[in-house]
């Protein structure tokens, strides 16, 4: 059974722990932490594209969900006109959507795509912040997974992680590289994901980038570092404060 209510001290804490994350990768893990405490599988942030369409991939800012289930919720074309497109454009409010119960508005074939989505995966639960940003526009906080029914007080302290958490995001990666660091930051940035184990593939999800710049950074990383890999150029990287 889900956790439902989470006691006020723990709230605090999370916040707390929060407000102190200093790189990408703490916040992935923190949000990793509170999708789990709240019973869900999966959370990602994504953000609404720059200029003209872009796929579910690209708008990816960070995700712990797997690339194959991004990459079927692309094919699928679940996002049109979906509250995920609508958080995208800045409409609508926090709230929770259940992918069990069926949506008699919208097509058969969509039911379809959604049921086999929701099957696949073993979700039936998804909770969409969406956000804010004055410099990047609007995004969306999104929870994914298999559980009962939210009550107000979880879609209310989600809500609010939801909103600390792209705001912190966002301060983080704007950070430059630490003065004494010979790497780029998106040389530290492509580490950084790396030692959280994410693939080239994933990484260039994460960043926007293509696979091959991706790859190209982390060769450039470990040249700069003297490593005879990107393991090697990780571990040396921490040992030596250029990425956390």
């Amino acid at each position: 059974m889900t956790k439902r209510g989470r006691p006020a001290k723990d709230q605090a804490d999370l916040l707390s722990r929060l407000g102190k994350c200093t790189t990408q990768f703490d916040i992935f893990r923190l949000l990793r932490e509170l999708a789990d405490a709240y019973g869900f599988n999966y959370f990602f942030i994504a953000s609404s594209p720059d200029q003209g369409p872009k796929t579910f991939a690209d708008m990816m800012i960070i995700t712990s969900a797997p690339a194959a289930l991004v990459q079927r919720y692309e094919d699928s074309g679940l996002i049109k006109n979906s509250p995920l497109a609508d958080a995208l454009n800045g409409i609508g409010a926090p709230d929770e959507y259940r992918l069990d119960t069926p949506d008699l508005s919208t097509s058969p074939a969509r039911q379809t795509a959604l049921s086999a989505f929701r099957k696949d995966y073993n979700l039936d639960c998804w909770f969409i912040v969406p956000v804010y940003h004055p410099d990047h526009g609007p995004a969306a906080v999104c929870f994914l997974g298999k559980r009962e029914a939210m009550d107000f007080t979880e879609k209310a302290s989600l809500a609010l992680f939801g909103h600390v958490a792209h705001h912190k995001l966002r301060f983080v990666s704007a950070k430059p590289a630490k003065v004494d660091s010979p790497l780029t930051e998106r040389e530290r940035e492509c580490l950084v994901w790396t030692s959280a184990g994410k693939t080239s593939v994933e990484i260039a999800r994460i960043l926007d980038l293509s696979e091959h710049t991706v790859n190209h950074y982390l060769n450039n990383a470990a040249r700069k570092l003297d490593a005879v890999n990107r393991t090697q150029a990780v571990a040396y990287a921490i040992r030596n404060s250029f990425i956390d």
